[in-house]
């Protein structure tokens, strides 16, 4: 046999192997918990970096972050890291790489589910890819709020009652959003939208692109959103 064709064969052989290799592995589970202690901290920074698949965040955790992840690549895995600073603690939560899944992404599993303190203060930073996401932020006490998001369908729910105001500082691409948001707190949207529907009826129109709820004239505690988003429909929702 022509020692080149030899070569060629074996090369393409040895990728076959490969890619079946890979497509058995990757259907395999696994999962990681994760739990970060409280400490003498008195308020925390915590950035979510979320790349691809189901994300879920809501309050309540008796530590100062709690919860899983459930992922079925070891290339998912996210990697946690927590440092105190001064009376700030810095978590940082980030998603493995996945430029080397792109042609298997069927085959993805990767579900996040975490809780945050409600104890503390939070400035909270959420990066979303391309993700179904499920933001339950009620009672967390916020001192701001920033999400970046590409491809997502996501619930952001701020309802409930709010001691103090924050800002929101919402970018999103493409996908279909609804805010939850509370009828008893003042509340101030500012949008800068490009292709897409946008819904408010439940709020009262002050010039372009600002509404309010009726809220916001008699409220003490506001909730700025400033909202700027790509291609899909926004709805905004107000809630006892």
């Amino acid at each position: 046999m022509n020692k080149l064709l030899w070569i060629a064969l074996t090369a393409g052989l040895i990728v076959i192997l490969g890619i079946y290799g890979y497509n058995k592995w990757s259907a395999s589970a696994a999962g990681d918990e994760v739990s970060i202690t409280k400490d003498n901290a008195e308020s925390l920074k915590v950035n979510i970096d979320f790349g691809v698949g189901n994300l879920y965040i809501s309050g309540d955790s008796k530590e100062w972050v709690s919860g899983d992840f459930s992922y079925n690549h070891k290339k998912l895995e996210p990697k946690v890291n927590y440092k105190l600073r001064k009376n700030v603690g810095h978590v940082d939560i980030k998603q493995g790489s996945v430029t080397m899944l792109g042609f298997n992404k069927r085959k993805w599993k990767n579900d996040w589910d975490l809780q945050l303190t409600n104890d503390i203060p939070i400035d909270l930073e959420i990066d979303m890819g391309v993700s179904d996401s499920t933001l339950d932020l009620r009672g967390i006490q916020l001192n701001s709020l920033v999400i970046n998001s590409g491809v997502s369908d996501s619930t952001i729910d701020l309802s409930g009652k709010w001691k103090k105001g924050f800002r929101a500082d919402v970018d999103l691409g493409v996908g279909d959003v609804t805010f939850i948001l509370p009828k008893d707190t003042g509340v101030r949207i500012n949008v800068s939208k490009g292709l897409g529907t946008l819904g408010t009826r439940d709020f009262i129109k002050q010039k372009d692109g600002v509404y309010v709820n009726e809220a916001y004239a008699k409220s003490d505690v506001i909730i700025d959103v400033f909202l700027n988003f790509g291609v899909g429909d926004v709805e905004f929702k107000i809630v006892e």
